[in-house]
């Protein structure tokens, strides 16, 4: 897994003046990848696609953006943009599916 997240790290130094440059393209409302706001693609907060902690797109653990395990059942991704992110399969539905 270090390894993984090590290769992730990488590629953004070497690429990040391209990407600081580059229009972002997808959804920039509530939850969507150029949302730069909690739970968005661009947000560093918990649940971000640039957070390393739990639940975030740079987190390499189970419900992470980077996680290499599994597909589907315990352990699925379930990381940025997901409806665990954006809620829009309801509340019910994120408290028996979502990392806590």
């Amino acid at each position: 897994m270090p390894t993984v997240t090590l290769i992730v790290l990488a590629a953004l130094v070497v690429f990040s003046p391209s990407i600081a440059a580059a229009q972002c393209r997808g959804y920039s409302g509530p939850g969507g990848a150029c949302y730069s706001g909690p739970g968005g693609g661009l947000s560093s907060g918990p649940g971000g696609g640039l957070y390393a902690g739990p639940g975030g797109g740079m987190y390499s653990g189970p419900g992470g953006g980077i996680y290499t395990g599994p597909p589907g059942g315990e352990g699925a991704y379930k990381g940025p943009w997901s409806p665990c992110i954006t809620g829009v399969k309801g509340p019910e539905w994120r408290r028996e599916n979502c990392p806590k």
